[in-house]
């Protein structure tokens, strides 16, 4: 996820924010401050801010444990995580590959409600001994718990199991729909069909909440109910992006790179910046091309790098001041165009070297796979 910003390191996982993350936690420290204001109307103002900051703090907190629990998991089942990363609704957990079987997308899955829960009832019998016995929801939401640290604490009870029972909704992307995923996958074998089925309920969800929002907002509170519209919305185009996602990995994991693969042509090393220019990216509108010396692959150069070289110094300046050398990101004739589209998207890349053994076959780049599935669409070209 762009815009993001690197807090830490924990279990080789790096932990961020998305910078959508700081409005909605303006908001939630607003809006606990008013809360506990009301609650407990002899606090301070300043008590009161302090501890909804602390509140709201914790909350992501807990948003952080329930996807590094997804994380731990999928480590632990042979999936590398690259990133977790906080946004305005919540975190989500940047895996470099899917689960590759029911079993592992169904524990991955319910790991992350099960830890929410959890936190929520270790912290509600931590309120309840507190007070001296068994708290309800007007208890924790009322005055019994006077300090703020227990206030607090009963707070997160509340937020952590509201947060585990939500996710468990049997809508995608929402870890209730990778269950019902994983349920549907293992029963059919059939990882589309799973996804059309989930999503399918995760945009009914979405509608619905939309829907919901929409009276909310106009019989009770104009701003939540914008809220919640908007979380509807959000789960909506989620579940409608998963499953042209999953359809489009489909494709491309049935179609190997040597059948889409064009002629690419190649400069040596030595080739001036001026020649590239006007033998390639003018006149075929190319724009990367590998570098070979004696048919074996050295490096890549791109429009970004001959960028970075004034206009004046393209003639006296040759391809292998300003190619790329390390890393190559390279794909053999027999893999198929899954691997191509994970190398872009995980190294933001724009295209992939084909190489065939030491030598230099051509380049795929997203332009390429975008017009495969344009042509095989137009085509009605089955598996």
């Amino acid at each position: 996820m762009k815009s993001t910003f690197k807090l830490f390191r924990i279990f080789g996982i790096d932990i961020g924010f998305h910078y959508t993350w700081i409005f909605i936690f303006v908001f939630f420290s607003w809006s606990l401050a008013q809360f506990f204001g009301a609650t407990h109307t002899d606090w301070s103002t300043a008590t009161a801010w302090i501890t909804g900051i602390i509140a709201s703090l914790l909350i992501f907190v807990s948003v952080l444990l329930h996807e590094l629990a997804h994380s731990l998991v999928a480590k632990a089942r042979g999936l590398p995580v690259h990133s977790i990363t906080l946004f305005i609704l919540g975190g989500v957990s940047n895996l470099e590959e899917e689960p590759k079987s029911a079993s592992i997308e169904f524990a991955m899955a319910i790991v992350g409600p099960a830890s929410s829960i959890l936190i929520g009832i270790i912290c509600w019998v931590i309120a309840s001994v507190y007070a001296g016995g068994a708290l309800n929801y007007n208890d924790i939401t009322g005055t019994v718990l006077k300090t703020p640290v227990m206030a607090t604490i009963g707070y997160l009870a509340l937020i952590n199991v509201f947060l585990g029972i939500f996710n468990l909704l049997p809508g995608f992307p929402l870890d209730g729909g990778r269950v019902l995923r994983s349920i549907v996958w293992q029963s059919t074998g059939n990882l589309v069909r799973a996804t059309n089925v989930a999503a399918g309920v995760g945009q009914l969800f979405g509608w619905l909440m939309i829907a919901a929002g929409v009276v909310v907002a106009f019989m009770v509170n104009f701003f939540s109910g914008i809220w919640i519209a908007f979380i509807g919305w959000f789960l909506n185009a989620s579940a409608d992006a998963s499953r042209k996602e999953i359809t489009m990995r489909e494709r491309l994991s049935h179609v190997y790179v040597r059948q889409v693969l064009a002629e690419t042509e190649t400069i040596g090393p030595e080739t001036r910046v001026s020649e590239l220019v006007e033998n390639i990216f003018t006149r075929k509108h190319g724009r990367a091309v590998p570098v070979c010396r004696d048919d074996r692959l050295v490096g890549i150069v791109t429009i970004t790098d001959v960028r970075k070289v004034p206009q004046e110094r393209w003639a006296s300046t040759a391809v292998s001041e300003i190619m790329t050398t390390d890393p190559l990101y390279t794909v053999e004739p027999s893999d198929t165009l899954i691997k191509v589209l994970d190398l872009i998207a995980h190294h933001d890349i724009n295209q992939v070297i084909v190489r065939d053994g030491s030598n230099c076959a051509g380049l795929l780049g997203r332009a390429d796979l975008i017009r495969y599935l344009q042509y095989s669409q137009e085509l009605g070209l089955r598996r």
